[in-house]
């Protein structure tokens, strides 16, 4: 009697775990959005490079340079909120014919701000007047993490509906019908290629300074390369019997 009694608790028990390893019926569906966003941050990097065979002299050039340099900035509206120092780095080098040594002192800074053609385009204008020398710029484009967020927001409550949808042509393709969301998985990406532009070496000729004289440049109708911003939804249901 008990060899019977233990018999049937172990086939109760190995019933139990086998209905519930078993897998539930369910449909996998995915749903996808994409949109095109005008970034609405931008960013120049500035590098400003002196050499000198004294040290001392290469740091008092370049010194020179940066504060010539920030006083354009300032001069156009840019803000010292705006400007940031990304590095600042002394080196030297040998010359392997003279034997003597180069320093060359080097200052990078980041100006961020919110884009504004008129402001890119007097900047530019100002960087022309100015007559600087050893400057390196590059811009590029991004979007603000408020602007991001409200896109990717956006973009999801599609990808959702999209999933939803085609959830329900399955369904109706396979003649069952589908009940509870028992998954979601989101997996979004970001294609941002950033619009950059760059001028290596950007060296104008000397112009006699003029409050008169306005220089026309490029940017004066430039406009935002869009970037596009895509989110993918998985989402699993179940069937219904």
């Amino acid at each position: 009697m008990l060899k019977l009694i233990v018999t049937g608790l172990l086939m109760i028990v190995f019933s139990n775990a086998y209905s519930q390893s078993k897998p539930d019926k369910e449909i996998v569906a995915e749903g996808g959005a994409k949109m095109k966003v005008t970034p609405d941050l931008a960013t120049f990097t500035l590098t400003v490079e002196k050499l000198d065979t004294n040290e001392k002299a290469a740091i008092v050039h370049l010194n020179k340079a940066v504060d010539g340099l920030i006083s354009s900035l300032s001069s156009v509206g840019f803000k010292n909120d705006n400007i940031k120092i990304a590095s600042y780095d002394i080196s030297s080098s040998i010359d392997r014919d003279d034997n003597k040594k180069t320093y060359t002192a080097s200052n990078v800074l980041k100006i961020n701000f919110k884009i504004d053609n008129k402001l890119i385009d007097a900047f530019y204008s100002e960087i022309q007047q100015a007559g600087l020398t050893d400057l390196d710029i590059s811009f590029e484009t991004n979007m603000s993490d408020s602007l991001e967020k409200t896109v990717r927001l956006k973009l999801v409550q599609q990808a959702i509906a999209d999933a939803k949808i085609n959830a329900e042509n399955m369904a109706k393709a396979l003649g069952i019908r589908i009940g509870q969301v028992k998954q979601v998985q989101k997996n979004g990406a970001t294609m941002l290629e950033e619009t950059k532009i760059e001028m290596v070496k950007f060296t104008p000729p000397l112009i006699k300074r003029d409050p008169e004289t306005r220089f026309n440049t490029p940017f004066d109708k430039f406009q935002v390369e869009d970037v596009e911003v895509d989110e993918r939804i998985t989402i699993v249901y179940e069937i219904l019997k």
